[in-house]
């Protein structure tokens, strides 16, 4: 290209530089002003998100609120009776103020209602930032499920209760006469039929020190009287988390003795699987899944060689020697005890007896001393070493809308 070309080339493009200086211009006004319509409505968007986590956090100190309430009958600003449907502030009908450095930062209401199980209650709070009546307040809703561990609201009706039947012989002794803080107990409390030979005596609450008796001996009673003392799949759920946290969850076949001592707690050992039984129907799981418990004496790991805590088995235990223990066992299917010595349950023992209806025995030798005696705190509560109480079921954490 000539000098000549390249000077009517760059003549050609005489006046653009204006315009293009104007529409630069023109973007940038653009930008400045949407930056500044940010700069004024990014507070606001940040306060708003403020408040509504303000008042989440509001409406989940509620849910904390009602769940120690739960836990904590007999202090004043507890719930009295849990089982039934509370009053105020407990009922959504009265306000309560969540205070930081002596400021107010919010407001909640919180009612607890019954869940579609006897254990489980229903939690539902509201929170208010700054509060339910200001022009500008911000509302959070939200709604969980809790569940109590079964027996701390229903304790076994018996020293040994077995949806099944019972052979009880040798020198065993079933007693409940010692505690009647739960109401009067029977001694053994059986759907089927309860055989009682050798030595055997059964003794219950019934104002005698006759054994063996019908008020004694508990037996034929229907299916629909044992529901309220089978531990549902959501219940075997939270007991597994709570054996998980505690380092005492097993699967299997477990043998308990001096080179495998039982800790104190809640103790669960579960299916192979880590299935419950039959969660699927009836029937459903092969017998080869079930747990299988094996305890010896010298078992306990405590420094008084007493097992304190509840024994959660989903399949079957079986006991010999002379094991002592102050709690709960509990096994899905079936309950063999053979023990020697001083050895004795005090609390309670519940076989579901799943799969095998006529299994769970009772049988000591003629030189043992076996006995389950009936003491409903421990049953309730493991001993006295755990009471796992109320506690969140998990997934039914949501907010809500209204």
């Amino acid at each position: 290209m000539s000098f000549r070309q390249l000077r009517q080339l760059l003549q050609g493009q005489r006046g653009v530089a204006l315009p293009m200086a104007m529409l630069a211009l023109v973007l940038l006004s653009a930008l400045i002003i949407a930056f500044s319509m940010l700069a004024s409505s990014e507070p606001v968007i940040a306060n708003n998100q403020l408040q509504v986590a303000q008042a989440r956090a509001v409406a989940e100190s509620g849910v904390e609120r009602a769940i120690w309430a739960l836990n904590n009958p007999t202090d004043t600003n507890g719930i009295p009776n849990p089982l039934v449907t509370p009053a105020s502030p407990y009922d959504g009908s009265t306000t309560t103020a969540v205070m930081k450095d002596g400021v107010q930062v919010g407001v909640f209401t919180v009612s607890v209602t019954n869940g579609s199980v006897a254990n489980e209650r229903v939690i539902v709070a509201t929170g208010w930032v700054p509060s339910d009546t200001a022009a500008n307040r911000v509302k959070q809703k939200i709604q969980v499920s809790v569940l109590q561990f079964l027996f701390s609201g229903f304790p076994p009706p018996a020293a040994l209760t077995v949806e099944g039947e019972i052979n009880i012989s040798g020198n065993t002794l079933i007693d409940s006469r010692a505690d009647t803080t739960c109401g009067n107990k029977a001694g053994s409390y059986s759907q089927g039929f309860t055989t009682v030979g050798g030595s055997g005596a059964v003794y219950g609450a019934d104002g005698n020190n006759a054994q063996n008796q019908a008020t004694d001996v508990v037996q034929y009673q229907p299916d629909s009287s044992f529901a309220q003392y089978t531990l549902s799949n959501t219940d075997l759920n939270q007991l597994k988390k709570l054996a998980q946290a505690n380092g005492t969850y097993y699967q299997g076949t477990v043998t308990f003795d001096a080179s495998n001592q039982l800790n104190n707690g809640v103790v669960f050992v579960d299916t192979v699987s880590g299935s419950n039984i039959d969660v699927g129907g009836a029937n459903t799981t092969a017998s080869s899944d079930f747990a299988s418990v094996t305890i010896h004496g010298n078992a306990p790991s405590s420094a008084d060689g007493i097992f304190h805590g509840l024994l959660i088995v989903n399949g079957t235990v079986s006991i010999s020697g002379n094991f002592q223990m102050y709690g709960l066992v509990y096994a899905t299917n079936d309950f063999n005890y053979t023990g020697t010595g001083t050895g004795q349950i005090v609390g309670a023992v519940v076989s579901r007896n799943i799969r095998d209806t006529s299994a769970s025995t009772i049988d000591t030798n003629t030189g043992g001393n076996a006995s389950i005696i009936y003491n409903c705190n421990y049953a309730k509560t493991g001993g006295g070493q755990s009471n796992p109480g109320f506690l969140p079921e998990k997934g039914t954490y949501k907010e809500i809308s209204g």
